[in-house]
Formats: C-alpha cells, sequence, structure tokens
C-alpha cells in the first residue's frame, strides 16, 4: 500500500507540474462557472419580473440546459489530455524497463497511477460541489441531495474514462496515439448502445455495453446499483486489462495463454455486468426530496397487492401511425417506460407480437395508392429491414386476440392472475402511458373496476359518437389518455327500460334526454336511487319538465328560464362558472382545484338549481354563477337585436348554483349524487376549446374520482418542491459571477505561475 501511495503521489505532483492539468482544471472551473451564473442571472430576472418558478434545484442542475448535462458533454475532452501520458510517457523515455526491474509490483504501479488520476477527478468535481454549496444560499431549501446524487455519478463516468485513458495509454509510447485512441474508445462506448438493436441476441449486449446515459439517472436524482456497478466494472476491466498488457511485458508468456486470460477476464467482467443488470438484483436510491424518482403511494399499493407474475404484450400494427416504438431496435428504449415497474415487479415480462391489418392511418394510405393492405405491408417491412414471415396475417391475429374495438391500433394487454386488460398508446404528445394509465391498467387486475352507463334511447348524449354535442372524447375514446376507459372505468350503455341494480352498474349518467321517461323507466330509476345508487343528472335548460320528477327524488329543483352571462366576446347564454373550492375540498381531498375559487368551467345554456328543504342529503353547491354579471333570462331565446340589459337593476345580486352534489350513508354504502344544469360541460366540444383557459376536462376528472371514492382515476400528486424561491439579488449575483469567473481561476492562475516560474529557477 505504501508503494501504491508513492506513486500517486510522485504521479501526481508530476501531473501538476504539467501546465496541461492547471489549463484543464482552469477551463473545467470557467465553463462550470459560466453555466451556473448564467442560469442563475436567467432566473433572477425572471424573479423579478414576478414570474413563478418551481424545482429550482432540478432547473439548475439536471434540467434540459442544467449544470450537470452540459459539463457532461466537455468530460470527455478533457481526460486523454490527462490520461494519455501516464504510462506511455514511461515507455517512450524508457524508465518503465527500471520500473519492471525494481522491488515494485505492477499492481502498485497501475494502481497507483489510477489513484492520481481519480484524485485529480475529485478536484474537478469538488468545482462542482463548491457550486452546489452556492446554491445552498442562493436557492430556499435547495436539494442538496439531489445535488449530490448527480455529483456521484459524474464522478464515476469521469473514473471510468480515467481508467480507459490508462489502458490506452499502455499500448503506445506516443502520447498524442493514446489521446486520440481513448477519444476513439470513448467515442466507441457511447455509440455501441445503437448498434444491431434489431437482432435480438445482441440487442441487449451491445445495450448493456453502452455508456450513454449511464450517468443521467443519477443526475435526474436517482442511485441505481445497476449504473453505479457498471462504472465500477468498467474500472476494474481497463485497469485489469492494463495489468495484463505490463506484466506480459514483463514476463514471457505464450499467445494461447494471453488469449485465455484476456478473454476469460472480459467474459467473467461481462458476466458480472449481466448479472448486476438483472431486475431482480437493482437496488434504487431516490436521492429527491420529494421522491419524484419512484412511483408514487398509490402506485405503490396496487403493486403490493399483485402477488405472482405480470405479462406486458405489445401488439404491434406495421401499418398504425404508431409501429415504430415496438420494433426491435426501439424495444430496449420502450422498455424503460416502465422503469419504475421493474423495481417492484423484477420478474414482469414484456413481449411484443408484430403483424399487419387495415389501419386508421390515412397518410400511409394517401402516399401508397392502389395498393392494398398486405402490399403495403411488405413494403414497410422492406423498409424497416425485417422480413414480411414475422408479422402476423389478419386472420392469425384474431385467433391470438380480438382488437376490432382498438381499430387496430398498436396496443398494449397487461395480463395478471388470468385477467387481461388493454394499455394504450395515445394520440399526444407523449404518446407512451404514463404512471396513472399503467397503474389504472393493472389496479383493473386487482379490484373490481367502477361501472358507468350512460343511459340511451332518448336521443341522450351519445359515448360513440364524436360530434360537439356528445361524449365519446371523455368516456370512450380510446386515443385520447384522459378518457374514463383509459383511467380505469368500465363504460358502456344502458337503457332505462332494463331493471338497474347497484350490483350491475356503480354510476348511472342522465345526459340531457329530449324525451320524457315513461313510467316503467322511471320506476326502475326510482328503485336504483333507492338501492343508494350512485347518479349524475345533467340536463339542459327546458327540460325541467323531464327531470323534474327525478330531480325531487333527490331534493333539487331546476328553476325556469336560462342564465345570461354579460360578456365582451361570448354569447350571452355562454356562461363560465366558478367552483367552490372550499366545498370541493370536501369531497376531494388531493384536489387540484384546492385554494382556486377562480378556476372556471364553462357551462353553455344553463339552468340554475335550488336545494329542497328537509332534505336527508348533505347538500353543497359546487358550481356557482358570478354575482355581478350573471342572472335567469325568463326565455330559452335571446333577442340579439336588443342590448343585454340586467333586470335586477338594484336589487341584491346573488350567484346561482349550477352544479351540486349531494351524498349521504345508505346501510354501508355512501351514496353520490351530482346534479348540473347544463349537459356540456363535459361534451367533446367544451373539452377540446382553445379560445378559454378554462378547466373543464380537470373537473369531470375529479368528478369521477369522486363518484368512484378516489378509485379511480390514480392519483399520482406529489409533495410540491420547495424550492421554488431565489434568495440572492442582483447585486450578490454579480460577485458569484466575479468569484467564479474571475477570483477563483485568477488566483489559482497566478499561484500556478508563482510555482512554475520557481521551479524552473531551481
Amino acid at each position: 500500500m505504501k508503494n501504491i501511495l508513492r506513486i500517486a503521489r510522485i504521479e501526481l505532483s508530476q501531473l501538476f507540474y504539467s501546465p496541461v492539468a492547471w489549463i484543464v482544471l482552469l477551463v473545467f472551473i470557467f465553463q462550470s462557472g459560466w453555466q451556473y451564473s448564467s442560469l442563475l442571472e436567467r432566473m433572477e430576472r425572471a424573479q423579478q419580473m414576478g414570474q413563478q418558478s418551481n424545482d429550482l434545484t432540478n432547473w439548475f442542475f439536471s434540467g434540459f440546459m442544467g449544470l450537470f448535462p452540459k459539463m457532461q458533454e466537455y468530460l470527455y475532452l478533457y481526460i486523454p489530455l490527462l490520461t494519455m501520458g501516464l504510462i506511455s510517457r514511461e515507455t517512450h523515455s524508457g524508465s518503465i524497463k527500471l520500473l519492471y526491474s525494481s522491488p515494485i509490483r505492477v499492481l502498485d504501479i497501475v494502481v497507483g497511477k489510477y489513484l492520481a488520476m481519480i484524485s485529480y477527478c475529485f478536484i474537478l468535481v469538488s468545482v462542482l460541489l463548491g457550486i452546489g454549496v452556492i446554491s445552498l444560499f442562493a436557492i430556499d431549501q435547495a436539494d442538496f441531495w439531489f445535488i449530490f446524487s448527480g455529483i456521484i455519478g459524474l464522478y464515476l463516468l469521469i473514473c471510468a474514462y480515467s481508467a480507459i485513458g490508462l489502458f490506452m495509454s499502455s499500448l503506445t509510447s506516443y502520447q498524442v496515439v493514446a489521446a486520440i485512441s481513448t477519444l476513439v474508445v470513448l467515442a466507441a462506448l457511447n455509440f455501441i448502445g445503437s448498434l444491431w438493436q434489431d437482432i435480438n441476441f445482441v440487442r441487449d449486449i451491445t445495450y448493456f455495453l453502452s455508456m450513454s446515459g449511464r450517468a443521467e439517472e443519477s443526475i435526474n436524482g436517482l442511485l441505481a446499483s445497476n449504473d453505479l456497478l457498471y462504472f465500477i466494472i468498467v474500472i476494474v476491466l481497463f485497469i485489469g486489462l492494463t495489468l495484463f498488457k505490463l506484466e506480459f511485458e514483463r514476463r514471457t508468456i505464450s499467445f494461447s495463454a494471453k488469449v485465455v486470460r484476456y478473454v476469460g477476464f472480459i467474459v467473467f467482467m461481462l458476466l458480472l455486468g449481466y448479472l448486476s443488470s438483472r431486475p431482480q438484483l437493482i437496488v434504487y436510491k431516490d436521492m429527491t426530496a420529494t421522491d419524484s424518482r419512484t412511483l408514487t403511494k398509490e402506485s405503490k399499493d396496487v403493486i403490493a397487492k399483485i402477488d405472482g407474475p405480470v405479462v406486458i404484450t405489445t401488439y404491434i400494427n406495421l401499418l398504425d401511425e404508431n409501429y415504430y416504438f415496438g420494433l426491435p431496435q426501439y424495444q430496449n428504449g420502450d422498455k424503460r417506460n416502465f422503469d419504475k415497474y421493474y423495481r417492484f415487479l423484477p420478474d414482469m415480462q414484456m413481449k411484443y407480437v408484430f403483424y399487419w391489418a387495415h389501419s386508421q392511418n390515412a397518410r400511409l394510405y394517401q402516399e401508397n395508392p392502389g395498393l392494398n393492405d398486405e402490399q403495403l405491408a411488405r413494403k414497410m417491412a422492406k423498409a424497416n429491414k425485417m422480413k414480411f414471415e414475422e408479422f402476423l396475417r389478419p386472420d392469425q391475429v384474431n385467433k391470438l386476440i380480438d382488437l376490432k374495438s382498438e381499430r387496430y391500433r398498436s396496443v398494449r394487454t397487461v395480463t395478471y392472475n388470468g385477467k387481461t386488460t388493454f394499455l394504450r398508446v395515445y394520440d399526444d404528445l407523449f404518446k407512451q402511458p404514463g404512471e396513472k394509465e399503467i397503474t389504472a391498467a393493472m389496479k383493473r387486475l386487482v379490484v373490481n373496476s367502477p361501472r358507468v352507463g350512460f343511459v340511451n334511447g332518448h336521443s341522450e348524449r351519445n359515448i360513440n359518437r364524436s360530434g360537439d354535442r356528445d361524449y365519446m372524447v371523455p368516456t370512450t375514446e380510446i386515443s385520447f389518455r384522459y378518457s374514463l376507459v383509459n383511467q380505469g372505468f368500465d363504460v358502456q350503455e344502458l337503457s332505462l327500460k332494463d331493471s338497474l341494480s347497484v350490483k350491475e352498474v356503480d354510476i348511472l349518467v342522465l345526459a340531457d334526454a329530449l324525451t320524457a321517461y315513461n313510467p316503467e323507466e322511471l320506476s326502475n330509476l326510482e328503485n336504483y336511487i333507492k338501492q343508494g345508487g350512485d347518479l349524475l343528472i345533467a340536463a339542459e335548460p327546458g327540460s325541467q319538465s323531464i327531470y323534474s320528477q327525478v330531480l325531487s327524488w333527490v331534493d333539487v329543483s331546476m328553476l325556469k328560464g336560462q342564465l345570461v352571462q354579460k360578456s365582451a366576446n361570448f354569447e350571452p347564454s355562454f356562461v363560465q362558472s366558478l367552483i367552490v373550492s372550499k366545498n370541493w375540498a370536501q369531497l376531494i381531498k388531493t384536489s387540484a382545484f384546492a385554494n382556486k375559487d377562480s378556476a372556471t368551467i364553462t357551462t353553455p345554456t344553463v339552468a340554475a338549481l335550488q336545494f329542497n328543504k328537509g332534505s336527508d342529503f348533505k347538500q353543497l353547491p359546487i358550481l356557482v354563477t358570478e354575482a355581478a354579471n350573471t342572472w335567469i333570462g325568463p326565455d330559452l331565446t335571446i333577442d340579439k337585436t336588443k342590448a343585454l340589459a340586467d333586470p335586477r337593476k338594484n336589487a341584491k345580486m346573488s350567484s346561482y348554483p349550477i352544479g351540486i352534489a349531494l351524498h349521504k350513508k345508505i346501510g354501508e354504502k355512501q351514496q353520490r349524487i351530482f346534479v348540473i344544469g347544463d349537459a356540456d360541460f363535459m361534451s367533446n366540444a367544451e373539452l377540446g376549446r382553445q379560445n378559454l383557459n378554462s378547466l373543464n376536462f380537470s373537473f369531470v376528472t375529479e368528478l369521477f374520482r369522486w363518484f368512484s371514492n378516489g378509485e379511480f382515476p390514480i392519483d399520482t400528486t406529489r409533495e410540491l418542491p420547495k424550492d421554488n424561491k431565489l434568495l440572492i439579488s442582483a447585486g450578490q449575483l454579480t460577485w458569484i459571477r466575479w468569484g467564479l469567473l474571475g477570483l477563483l481561476p485568477g488566483l489559482i492562475a497566478i499561484s500556478v505561475s508563482w510555482m512554475l516560474i520557481s521551479r524552473k529557477r531551481r
């Protein structure tokens, strides 16, 4: 050990007697200081302008323009300059022969030189650590452990680079050649992960060998044992190869013995790497203050109920526009979408099935006129360098699974304990399912899903049509991420002519019936309510006579006429309602509308409601109008040729309830009923409205969460970050900038110059 430390000390002194080490250090300080101070200046300016910010630690250190990702881009340029002379200098000068003839072991030489390099690497990352300490005073409640996680990843990355540089330095006596060779190897290790990904056997090997992205998880606040062990294995591998190289020069060994040792050692290290990357053996540590890099509590609770293997099967339609993510070359990347689940379900399996069938990919058919589905599939397979025979024909895939209801889109199924549910790909920016959708699919396999029945037979809003007034988007649209079917609900149409039971339907929806219910239908509906069934009534102005009896059973009345709202931009019948957040918070604990009394819900053509006295229900007004500019118009038609005038004049102005939540306990069940005087609030048109900042979609989501007693949709809300404010002023920022870019580099430069001049004089 003494020899190792002595060699490390000598090597480190030689390193710092060279101007290269000092130049690299100064450049590193300047680059990191410039990047950090620029981010500080940008955020301080935004804060002065009153802009709100949150999760500042993440933004400064791991965001798109964060300090750590930027510095990671430069690290591979520094190391070859430092490692190129570690051993090649000894070889070129002939001093390596003196070392061979000395009583010092080759192990001492290699480890001593490597220890000097990682000591220098520690000095480099100490610069980043110093910036992290500055952030503790610059950012309110900065997440230091998040910063420290990124520093660990960058330090191991630069140590791995150093081990590679050490080995390349042992292969040649020319320092420039050693530097260039190191750059080539680093480039190869970063690029190899994208090679041969279409070959099943090779895919996992090259993906494991890739160094690209290995430090990203730690930079983003997650320490994973497979990534940490990868760096350690790379370090040991290249140090070991360096030992073999020098040992074989010192002693005469046959070529075959060399090959056996090299191959055996490499295979052994790769085997260790393979074992360390098995999901069953990976250990994780979330270093973020809010545990943002792991699953939320509700997802963990769902997974805790799973006791057995989960199989996710992805069906890829070659003619679908979303076919690409499941192709062999992208499968490793696709599996990363489920990394958080592999931590808790290490035995989870992912399978891929390829097929072709007629799709709704209109662009593909327009660009290839005259070709039938099979001809298109052959063309697509050839373009993607895949064998057409690997894709199932429509009749073959139909024997495995019925995908007609999925419109033959690329889709996944999740299977557990004999039960299967769909997990879809969506037509939005992100495409892939997130935690809400994945957990909802898994939860459907371990609990009974809420069954939502939409009553039809009286020209109600339709859940299978995409018209403006209908309800397809929020209910059954499979390509919309937040539709009920994608958030864990079973949605169906029902007729009131059939007897209803709470055992058959959990939530019944009456949405804008245009004709009256007959006595048989009313009897079945009354019986359902008496059983304690949950009910959503969405009426429209003018339907008072249709819903009066139904509303009387829940102790609510709908006033005649319709509400009118004075607005500079919209028709008088277009009413913007407000959420009473304090009442809604009594129903939903983790509400998105907490402390948001100004949250707007669009309710075109809406009628006012009122409570009936002596009700057994607990009644809470949830949606109300603005008192100052909204009143009841006696007619359902508005004369647009006349100026809109408020008839209340000097009378007391009050708001009107237009959405009421009612609940009471019937036996062991809590009955939930919601009545609203507007049926457009969850229509396709209102959920897609772009000309107003309304929250209809969020309200519909939370409304059905209330109906399902918080079971669905999955609540993935997290603790809000607390590092939301800069504590420094513009003047203090100037001091930080000059300290990082001027004072510290200047002191180092002066000290180094004095040291080098003094040494030269001696």
